[in-house]
């Protein structure tokens, strides 16, 4: 199977599993998390199938929207053994969770996929992504408290914060823009929610 095939057949695989998703970890999210993969390594002398393959299954298994722990595992024994290790290390220790527990991504491939996944996070899309989020798991949009579990509280405990996470130097200058836009919101969202 060429390189191009095997995209094309993974992209097939995880729209047929990510079929209604709307907490904001759906399809359209996976393409842009690729697409930042690739714009991210750019210049830089990186395995592109295994950025490829990674940015496209992460998020399969994230318990937030499956029960089933193993398709992209499944996926890649299938499909392209080879790849297995190199791609479920990466979406093993990607996440925020992840880093919360101490684990971290231990190649640049990995490292341009967790900045393409956070990136996702931040900016109007990230904005986007946080009320989907919000409303799907029926969380307050905002309770006047940031240390509570509403969407509001989420960008101080995360979101504003993934800026200062960035491995590549690229994607920390899109990070900051992106933050800055937020920032910016939560400024206008503060005025609104006081009626001014």
């Amino acid at each position: 199977m060429t390189k191009e095939a095997l995209i094309a057949k993974t992209v097939a695989y995880v729209e047929m599993h990510m079929a209604g998703e709307s907490t904001g970890h759906d399809i359209h999210h996976v393409r842009r998390v690729y697409q930042m993969a690739l714009n991210l390594s750019k210049g830089l002398e990186v395995d592109i199938l295994t950025i490829s393959l990674a940015s496209l299954l992460h998020d399969l298994d994230d318990y937030k929207i499956s029960k089933d722990t193993n398709k992209a595992r499944d996926f890649l024994k299938n499909n392209c053994p080879e790849q297995e290790e190199k791609v479920m290390n990466i979406i093993d220790n990607m996440s925020f969770s992840s880093h919360k527990q101490g684990k971290s991504v231990n190649t640049m491939e990995g490292k341009i996929v967790q900045d393409a996944d956070r990136l996702d996070a931040l900016g109007a899309i990230g904005i986007a992504r946080c009320f989907a989020y919000t409303g799907k798991v029926g969380r307050p949009i905002y309770n006047n408290n940031k240390d509570d579990v509403s969407g509001i509280a989420h960008f101080y405990q995360k979101l504003l914060d993934l800026k200062d996470l960035m491995n590549t130097d690229k994607g920390r200058k899109i990070a900051i823009e992106r933050t800055e836009f937020m920032k910016n919101y939560l400024e206008r969202f503060f005025k609104e929610w006081k009626g001014e």
